[in-house]
Order: C-alpha cells, then structure tokens, then sequence
C-alpha cells in the first residue's frame, strides 16, 4: 500500500515539470511575463475591492435610516463600487490582451526550438522510429502549451486568492460552509488527475499506430505517390486501411472518454449536491431566525461565486496537471542530444590545392545493429580525380557515402583529410568540403536560382557562378527557356510553380554541388534519370571543370563508371576489387561478371 503511495506520488512528480516550464517561458517571455503577473494581481485587487465596496454598499443600505446624509451616501458608495467594477473590467481586458502576446512570443519560441533541435540531431535519429514517436508526442503536445501551464498557475492563483477573500465573508454566516463546499468539489479534482495519467499511458502507447495512421493519410493525399495509386489502383486500399486504424484509435478514445465522462457525472453530482445542502443550510436558518437579512443578501451575492471559484481552482489544478504531462513530451525531444563530437579543440581545414581523402581500416556498425555495415575498409580519394565505387544494392555503398560526408562517424580506423583526422576538423567546417548528390535528392518547391544556391548558402551569391555551374550541369538550358528564367519557381506544390521531371530535378541538384565550395563531389546514381547523351555530356563536362575537387562517382552503370581514374567494388561491406576499368574488366570477379557482358551492348 505504502509503496503504491510512493510510486504514485513518484509519478506526479515526474509529469510535472514546472519549475522548468517556468524557465522556458521566462526565456521566451521575460517581460510580458512579469507584466501577466502585474496585470493578474491587479486584476485580483480589483475585484476584492468591488466586492468589499458591494458589501459596504449592503451595510449602508441595510441602515439607511440610522445614517445621517444618507442619500448622499449611498451614491458615493454607489459611484465607488461602480469605478472599481469598470476598472476591474478594463484590468480584465488588458490582462487578456498581455496574455495573448506573452502566448504568442511563447509559442513561437519553442516552434524555433523544436526546429532547432530537430536540425542538430544527428541522422542516426532520422533512422529510428524511437525519434520520430518522440517528434510526434512533442508536436502533439503543441508549441501553446507551456504558456496555458503559465496562466493556468496565475489564474488558479487569482482564483485561490479571490476564494480566501470571499471565504473569509462566510465566517460571519458559518465557517462550516467553505470547508464543506471544497469537500464535495474535491472527488471531480482527483477523477481528472487520474483520467490524465490514463490518458497520457494511452498516447504513449498508441503514437506509432497514429504515426502509421498518418503516414497513410500522407500517402493518399500528398503528390508523392499519386502517380503510382492511381496506376497500380491502389486509393481504396490505402484508404480502408487508414480506416481500420482510425476506426481503433477513435473507439479507445471514445471508451476512454466515457469513462472519464461517467466518473466526472458522478464526482459533480455529488459537489452539486452539496451546493444545495448549504443553501439547505442558510435556508432553514432564515426560517429559524439564526441568520439576517444581510447575511442571506451578501450570501446570496457571494455563495454562487464561492462555488464557481473552487470549481475553477479544482478544473484549473487538474488542467494544470494535464498539460504538464504533454509539455514532458516537449522536454522529451528537447533532451536528446546529438552523439557528442570527440575533439573539442578543433583546428582549421587546411586551406592547400592539393587534399586528399583516405579511409584507413575504417569498419562502421549502425546504432541499432549488431551487424557491421562495413569492415576494414581502405580507400583513397586524390585531389582533381575521379574515383567510383561499384556494388549491388546491400553492398554498402550508401553507409560509406554517410561516413564520408561525416553523417556518421566510423566505429574503428580512422578517416583523414590531408595527413589530419577528420575529428580533429570542426563539423560544419569538414561538411562544407564534401557536397552529394544523394540517390534520394532533395526536391526543393523554390525558384531554380535558389535550389543550386542551396549548395554554397553560407557564402556569398554569385550569379554568374550559379549560372556556370548549371551549365555543366546540363540544367541552363531548360532553366533558360522559362519566361522568368532563374527566378521561376520548381515544382506544382505552390502558385506559379513550373513542372518539372525527374531528370530536370536530379540536374538541378548536380548544379547545386558544383556551386558548392567543396573540394570533393560525390555523385550517388546522380545520372540515373539522366539519357545516355545527357549523362555523357555531363561527365565530359565534369573532368573538364573539375580542377583541383576531386570526383566519387557510385553507380551500376558502366557508362558513368568507366572512365573514373580509380574504380573500389565493394560487396558485403568490404572492398573485394580495385583497379582501373581495363584493369577490373581483366579481373575475374564481381565487376567483370557485372560489366563484360553489357560492356558489348553499351
């Protein structure tokens, strides 16, 4: 029983957070902030002030003919009573209105810290469905809620201060009845706090089945697979499925929700109850002569407020509760942390021509495997050379594309840029010498100009570079035919967006690593979407500009491969061949078993 108890209170202890709700909207908010609180505590002056005012107004009334200038003074308590009302109306308003802005500045601060966060996590998070449950639930809880927490706490102040205030006038009728009115109203408190711990299990539990619920929804409504439902017929399916597990995830709602609902309709009988029995009380005590007619007008005047006071204190007490266990959500992702980077004391990348990129027995495990991805890998990548990397899907291509552009780092061996690790460079400093087109590029909804901008945006614009770089792309002479050139907007998604293929996308993003400063480029199936013609004027034009960068291109063409300097073939995650193209075609083994049969239909 006692260690019941223990966790229980253990539990409550841990939804709430808010000593560190109160931190996040202080630094969001500072000012308007202690503003609220200026503007709830006047407001709460006010309104004592207009009820002692209305009391006195009863008294004077009450023994008009024992006072002297009576007329004169009922009005002057009339016209007091009247100005503290307008002004504890307009205290009101003004609150309300500082609340708003103090919400607002609120909300947009943690919408930018949750996009924050979301763009320091390292890519290993991107992978795990752990991560996005945890996106999910803090998205879910919404950026408003830690200001409601905020408010919730002033107003259930301002209520507690407004119910002592009242109460104390009941110790003139009974002291009895305060104490009695919180009694009843306290089952409802505890049933609420109750269902929100029920309800907060349930969510927990239930985020992966909403996330698939959305992913589905995604897939019937987004341009993404809209080609591919309507050929393949698959609308309906999609469809009845979503159905199926929203049709779940209401109904457990719905059986939560009644009885949350059940249990609140007996809790608030039972404080409407007694309600009646006090006004019972006072009742039968008028009629016995133990209560004046002051004492049932100011009852009267104050009794109906008493109630709907605690009641606001017991709702805003189980709300503040309720919110707090959603904002957890938010402290949730705002705690993961990216894998910490070894060396803290980096050192600038070295500003010579000539750098090259080498993998020394480099071996890699993902995060949530137990297989390695890759196993003694050795590889160099000389400056002003092409390299290749060749291997069926599996292989292992994609993992050393993330470690070479430093998504992950390597769990033995080492990688260096000239004679330094890697490590030893700052992270952001690394990652600008390495632009990918990756197999799954981005498809930006923005004008051309700024989809291959996005390969130097740090720097400073340059157009006629931009404009160089598309060229050798092979995107320049599409982008040209455009009424509004490089300003014209790519993709249907939004007004005056101009259509655009697969392969005038994958050129686009070829065009955005050639604007890049970067000393290497890697290519990942960059000319997959590409014509013969198309790829082969693109890699013509690739040697010839490439200078001092260096080229990685990975593809299962041999088209694209063959006139690389250096070809890897990897397989299994190791590198079984290496060698030129004549060299590896030569070679019995995956590359020739690959290659030498379409070599003679290329």
């Amino acid at each position: 029983m006692v260690d019941s108890i223990i966790r229980k209170i253990k539990k409550l202890k841990t939804n709430l957070n808010i000593k560190r709700t109160l931190g996040l909207v202080w630094l969001a908010a500072k000012g308007w902030m202690i503003l609220s609180i200026i503007m709830i505590l006047a407001e709460t002056l006010l309104f004592l002030g207009s009820i002692y005012a209305l009391k006195v107004l009863i008294d004077k009334v009450a023994r008009i003919n024992t006072l002297p200038n009576s007329e004169e003074l009922i009005i002057k308590h009339v016209l007091i009573a009247g100005v503290l009302s307008v002004l504890y109306a307009i205290a009101r308003a003004v609150s309300a209105y500082v609340t708003e802005v103090q919400a607002t500045k609120v909300s947009n601060y943690i919408d930018e810290k949750i996009h924050h966060t979301a763009i320091q996590m390292d890519l290993y998070h991107y992978e795990s469905p752990d991560y996005y449950d945890i996106l999910k639930r803090a998205k879910d809880a919404g950026s408003e809620r830690p200001n409601i927490v905020i408010t919730t706490i002033m107003e259930i102040a301002k209520n507690t201060l407004n119910l002592f205030a009242v109460g104390s006038l009941f110790i003139t009728i009974n002291w009895f009845l305060l104490p009695l009115l919180v009694a009843f109203v306290l089952p409802t408190l505890f049933v609420r706090i109750y269902f929100s711990n029920k309800q907060n299990t349930w969510r927990i539990k239930h985020t992966p089945l909403e996330r698939k619920s959305a992913y589905l929804s995604n897939l019937i409504t987004s341009d993404t697979s809209a080609k591919e439902i309507r050929s393949f017929n698959l609308g309906t399916y999609f469809k009845d499925l979503y159905q199926v597990i929203r049709i779940e995830v209401i109904q457990q709602k719905l059986n939560l929700s009644y009885k949350r609902t059940l249990n609140e309709t007996i809790t608030g009988s039972i404080a409407t109850m007694g309600f009646f029995t006090c006004i019972g009380y006072i009742a039968v005590g008028t009629v016995r002569g133990t209560t004046s007619v002051g004492d049932i007008a100011l009852f009267l005047i104050i009794f109906p407020q008493s109630f709907t006071l605690i009641q606001n204190v017991s709702s805003g007490i189980s709300q503040l509760y309720q919110n707090n266990i959603f904002i957890h959500s938010i402290f949730e992702l705002f705690d993961l942390r990216p894998q910490p980077v070894l060396q803290k004391n980096t050192v600038p990348v070295p500003e010579d021509q000539d750098l090259d990129l080498e993998l020394k027995e480099v071996s890699f495990t993902y995060p949530h495997s137990s297989k390695p991805a890759l196993s003694n890998i050795n590889l160099k990548i000389p400056s002003g050379k092409i390299i290749a990397i060749v291997g069926l899907n599996g292989a292992g291509k994609s993992t050393l594309i993330k470690l070479l552009s430093r998504l992950y780092e390597p769990n033995e061996g080492e990688m260096t840029l000239g004679k330094t690790n890697i490590r030893e460079f700052d992270l952001a400093d690394y990652r600008r010498q390495i632009s990918t087109v990756f197999q799954d590029f981005s498809k930006y909804n923005v004008s051309a100009a700024d989809n291959i901008r996005f390969g130097n945006i740090d720097g400073e614009y340059n157009e006629e570079k931009m404009v160089e770089a598309s060229k050798n792309a092979g995107s320049h002479s599409f982008i040209s035919k455009f009424s509004k050139g490089y300003d014209t907007m790519m993709g249907r998604l939004f007004e005056d967006g101009h259509e655009v293929s697969i392969g005038q996308w994958q050129k686009l993003a070829i065009a955005r690593a050639l604007y890049s400063e970067s000393r290497f480029i890697i290519l990942d199936e960059a000319t997959s979407a590409l014509d013969a013609i198309a790829e082969k004027e693109l890699f013509d034009s690739f040697r010839k500009h490439i200078g001092n960068r260096a080229g990685i291109i990975v593809s299962h063409r041999h088209s694209a491969i063959k006139h690389a300097d250096y070809i890897y073939v990897i397989s299994g995650g190791k590198i079984l061949q290496e060698g030129t193209d004549k060299q590896l075609l030569e070679m019995e083994g995956d590359y020739a078993n690959l290659f030498n049969e379409k070599t003679s239909t290329e």
